[in-house]
């Protein structure tokens, strides 16, 4: 029997725990379809923001994976990880927590709509915790489809500072936007500060555009135009986004993509 390939999905949102753009609803239906389908073990991992209920979710600590200490350039974090069931089906959400970066009652800004001054540093924290869990596991993904801006910088981070890592040196990336600006740069202090490898061209720019700058192919929601050559838009259709999925990944595995 044919291995299975291995599709880690990461995003910021995943219906029904937290929804702010359709890369909600896209991170919940992918893993399915494709888990469905036979051909791809999947697993899925978003922040663990203030608003979801870990009573109403049923959350419960994974104890094996909590304790992780996650280098913030002159600060350490210690990273929980809690895991729950999508209501309906048998795939379960990894869930990585932090009370400093994700204890909040906002996503990306507060209840006032004032955005968080550090939604930069909290991209990088999840890029690295979600890194550092697969670790944990010991679970070599071989491909990672990140969504929204907080997973943008996930493409990055396999090209540099894990890419010579046994798990992530054969991983290949696809990045989906999920339009939401967070107001959140690779600046020259936060890639000082934080120890961060840039590869040299990275600075300045949104995490947003760093995920579709370093990712191997891209994919955009049904709402969003495609901004790249060679880059698909997901049909709303969730058959037709199966298939698309499908042909996309076995183009990134395969080196094909434009």
């Amino acid at each position: 029997m044919a291995q299975l390939s291995r599709i880690l999905f990461v995003s910021g949102e995943v219906e029904p725990f937290a929804q702010a753009s359709e890369v909600a609803s896209l991170s919940r239906h992918l893993p399915e379809l494709l888990h469905e389908s036979g051909r791809f073990e999947t697993r899925i991992m978003m922040p663990r923001y203030g608003t979801i209920s870990e009573r109403k979710n049923r959350l419960h600590e994974v104890i094996r994976l909590c304790g992780t200490q996650i280098e913030m350039g002159p600060r350490v974090e210690t990273l929980k990880v809690k895991v729950a069931a999508i209501p309906g089906i048998r795939l379960q959400v990894y869930f990585m927590d932090n009370a400093h970066f994700f204890k909040r009652k906002g996503l990306h800004e507060d209840r006032q709509g004032k955005l968080y001054a550090d939604n930069d540093v909290r991209a990088l924290f999840f890029g690295r915790s979600v890194l550092e869990t697969i670790r944990c596991l010991r679970w070599k993904p071989d491909l990672v489809h990140a969504f929204g801006w907080i997973s943008g910088l996930l493409p990055l981070l396999l090209s540099t500072e894990y890419k010579d890592d046994e798990l992530f040196e054969d991983t290949r990336s696809v990045y989906t936007p999920d339009g939401i600006d967070p107001e959140a740069t690779l600046s020259v202090r936060l890639i000082e500060q934080m120890n961060l490898s840039s590869n040299g061209d990275a600075q300045g720019l949104p995490v947003t555009d760093i995920g579709l700058k370093y990712s191997d192919a891209s994919a955009f929601p049904p709402s969003i135009p495609p901004t790249q050559n060679g880059a698909i838009q997901f049909s709303s259709n969730t058959g037709r986004m199966a298939e698309q999925a499908i042909a996309l990944y076995e183009s990134a595995l395969t080196g094909h993509t434009a």
